[in-house]
């Protein structure tokens, strides 16, 4: 009994060579045990470490680099230095302290104190507000006395006139019709 070669047979032919498929097992094709490579990778939990180094990068790191040298090299005393005094300004930009136990702990309190700030703000506004409005009716009140004793000198003038008329009636004078005429002045008895 001679057996054909599983690879000979056509995936759509059965053992006796007619077009139906077969229902026994077959070899996967490169592809599909890649796909199946990736799907078992993304079914099994991966155990991360808490490193700050295992927190990636933003583009991975090319493995194809010869990256040994580089992690062997030893920073420079300078370097070391640079960076020990730049890291909380590298790790405060990061933003990683804001996940932190210690910040999400204190989340009420800063709410609070956020509340606070825009309070303030806003109270420090309307002030101003108030001041304005405070100084523009200072403003039209000196204007409308202004505007009171103008009214009240021309009433008394107005008053003062009718009241020379009535006087000036009662004696039996009269206000003058033509303009006033200058005399001539005498000096130690010279015109």
């Amino acid at each position: 009994m001679s057996r054909k070669p599983r690879n000979s047979r056509s995936p759509l032919k059965g053992r006796n060579g007619n077009k139906t498929v077969s229902k026994g097992n077959r070899r996967l094709t490169p592809e599909e045990r890649l796909a199946r490579n990736i799907v078992q990778e993304q079914r099994t939990p991966k155990v991360k470490k808490s490193t700050r180094r295992s927190a990636g990068h933003a583009k991975p790191l090319d493995r194809s680099s010869n990256t040994t040298r580089q992690a062997n090299r030893k920073p420079s005393r300078v370097g070391q230095w640079m960076a020990r005094c730049f890291a909380p300004v590298r790790h405060s930009l990061a933003g990683e302290w804001l996940g932190g136990p210690e910040v999400i702990r204190h989340l009420p309190f800063i709410g609070f104190i956020v509340v606070l700030m825009l309070g303030y703000t806003y109270l420090e506004y309307q002030y101003e507000y108030d001041e304005r409005a405070i100084k523009e009716g200072r403003k039209e009140l000196r204007n409308l006395r202004h505007h009171e004793q103008s009214l009240r000198g021309r009433f008394e003038s107005q008053l003062q006139r009718s009241r020379l008329d009535e006087d000036m009636a009662d004696v039996g004078l009269s206000a003058p019709t033509a303009p006033p005429t200058q005399l001539p002045q005498i000096h130690n008895g010279r015109p």
